[in-house]
């Protein structure tokens, strides 16, 4: 429900602790300074300007990770075997503190659309449509949905990403919430939408 993006705005300051500081020389990327996030790393080379290379403990798939993200080691983190896992990653950039939930699972209720959209909508109390794409093997449903939370708005782009021949599928709530007094931020809000759908895009299932 809505009331989960104030805690998830509390949290991120949580997880971010401590990834700061100047101290004059070139620091490395959050990503990196963190062991814990770094475990999920294919290398510490970038593949692209401000992206890392994502692994799945699970080995089901990878996908683009920002550098200025640090994975959550306790909240939000949870594996089983290779049918199931979710992690909780944070970032701060531009103002903006950005949030991202990732769900992987690999059987057979995935392949049940309506039960995963709704699954996803809940998360955050979204009751509009999604928007289907497909592309190299897999279909995607996306949605998006603007929330007021006190002094600050709350950008919210929901996921559902399934694999064409297998059980695979993602479930991503990738959530960047600006004050409302800066406006450099809010104006973002094209921007920040096409970063969701480059994400999403990025997903390749593995087997």
């Amino acid at each position: 429900m809505r009331i989960q993006i104030k805690f998830a705005a509390a949290l991120l300051l949580f997880i971010l602790a401590g990834c700061d500081g100047l101290n004059g020389k070139v620091e490395k990327p959050a990503a990196l300074k963190d062991d814990f996030t770094k475990g999920y790393l294919l290398s510490d080379s970038e593949v692209e300007e401000g992206y890392f290379t994502f692994k799945s403990k699970t080995d089901g798939y990878t996908m683009l990770f920002p550098q200025d993200a640090v994975i959550s080691d306790d909240f939000g983190n949870e594996i089983h075997g290779l049918e199931y896992e979710a992690i909780l990653y944070g970032a701060k950039r531009d103002g903006a503190a950005i949030e991202t939930q990732i769900t992987y699972e690999d059987n057979r209720s995935t392949s049940k659309l309506e039960p995963n959209l709704s699954l996803l909508s809940s998360s955050i109390g979204y009751e509009g449509s999604y928007k289907e794409m497909k592309e190299d093997g897999k279909v995607h449903y996306f949605a998006k949905d603007v929330m007021d939370v006190g002094k600050a708005t709350a950008y919210s782009y929901l996921s559902f990403i399934k694999a064409d021949t297998t059980n695979q599928a993602v479930r991503i709530v990738y959530t960047i919430t600006c004050q409302k007094k800066d406006t450099s931020c809010t104006a973002k809000q094209n921007d920040f939408e096409q970063v969701a759908i480059k994400m999403v895009k990025s997903i390749v299932f593995k087997k």
